[in-house]
């Protein structure tokens, strides 16, 4: 982000903070219930999900050669590994022989997999290497077996992989070059994953999203947590393609006012929310990073994912102390989202309501909504 941009943005949440007033962007909209119930809607949804780039890990995770970590996007089970070369690679996490789970661990460090089933091994380049009682298997050509590829990229210190698509994006190719230059201004690849905490969530995955893309419920929602940190109902969104950038100003940030430009920053006056399509958030405090990926697992189940990315590095104990407390809080504060969105689904289930009304200043979550819409409606 530049910084006249920076300065942009403050300057506006300043200026609806102080009258008091959210930004009316968009016409109230009605969103049927039924999306968030209809399963045969779910798995169109989450066909789309595997048909694009997933962001599913900071690159922090796999540090060093035969670094991995597993994971599901979507339906698909798959391993993220740091080859020889450097370079990440994505592999479905099936063996070629019998269809079992090849690496059962969520992480780890290796030189080769071994399916726990008949012990094939595979390299880290996903290459079969060794099969046991190998003249059993005469018409079997190793050379062309190997766990199946799939499309994987690092860029600005993540790492995204695409699970059911033959080509090999670029960055360049499946990120609007605008996000890019904004998430070079986060300076993620100098981060590092402190701590990492996943659940299983009974809601489904839209309500996830909605939840991140207004901040009207702040003063109700969180009255013990967040509150009286941030201005009430006030934020600044803009889309990048099919993502979203969210301002979400700090009450310190009506103090701005009247003093010098070069004073303004951004990150200590406002959290700022990166809505990643389909399936991440980044969640920019001021001196630290949170990563939230979610799976969607069924039209009424979500898998989500919370990891606090930190300055790398030696750390003193206060800092690290400093550091744990917010990641702490940050779940405590989120938990209070997601445990909303589960008493939102049940209560979809009562019949109360035909449809969610969105209203004015909501406007984002009306423009995703229609997005995903016509996304869909091009899945068979």
């Amino acid at each position: 982000m530049e910084r006249e941009r920076e300065i942009e943005l403050l300057a506006e949440c300043i200026a609806l903070g102080k009258a008091n007033r959210a930004a009316m962007n968009g016409e109230e909209t009605l969103i049927p219930v039924s999306d968030y119930l209809d399963d045969a809607r779910f798995q169109r949804e989450r066909a789309l999900v595997e048909r694009i780039p997933n962001l599913v890990a900071h690159s922090s995770r796999i540090a060093e050669s035969g670094d991995f970590i597993t994971c599901h996007v979507g339906s698909i089970p798959i391993i993220v590994v740091r080859g020889d070369d450097g370079e990440p690679s994505a592999f479905i996490n099936v063996c070629r022989h019998r269809g079992a789970t090849v690496e059962t661990r969520s992480s780890g460090r290796c030189k080769r997999f071994v399916c726990p089933y008949h012990a094939w091994t595979y390299r880290t380049d996903g290459q079969l290497d060794r099969v046991r009682h190998g003249e059993g298997f005469p018409s079997l050509d190793v050379e062309s077996t190997s766990l199946v590829r799939l499309p994987c990229f690092q860029a600005s210190g993540f790492v995204w992989v695409t699970p059911t698509a033959a080509d090999r994006p670029s960055a360049a190719d499946a990120l609007p070059s605008p996000l890019l230059d904004e998430l070079a201004w986060l300076d993620s690849e100098e981060l590092e994953v402190l701590d990492t905490e996943s659940r299983v969530w009974n809601a489904n995955w839209k309500l996830i999203v909605d939840g991140g893309l207004e901040s009207y419920h702040f003063k109700i929602a969180h009255r013990d947590t967040i509150a009286g940190l941030f201005v009430d109902n006030v934020s600044i969104t803009e889309f990048f393609g099919d993502h979203i950038r969210s301002v979400l100003p700090r009450t310190s940030a009506l103090s701005l006012d009247g003093q010098p430009e070069s004073e303004w920053r951004l990150r200590k006056h406002a959290n700022v929310l990166y809505s990643l399509f389909p399936n991440a958030s980044l969640l920019v405090q001021e001196d630290h990073v949170v990563l939230i990926t979610m799976t969607p697992l069924s039209v009424s189940q979500t898998r989500i994912e919370l990891s606090s990315l930190v300055p790398r590095g030696p750390r003193t104990e206060r800092a690290e102390q400093y550091f744990r407390a917010n990641h702490a809080f940050t779940i405590k504060t989120l938990d209070e989202d997601f445990a909303m969105a589960e008493r939102i689904q049940r209560g979809a289930l009562s019949g109360a309501n035909q449809h969610y009304r969105f209203g004015r200043f909501e406007w984002a979550l009306s423009r995703w909504h229609r997005l995903l819409d016509e996304k869909v409606a091009g899945i068979v």
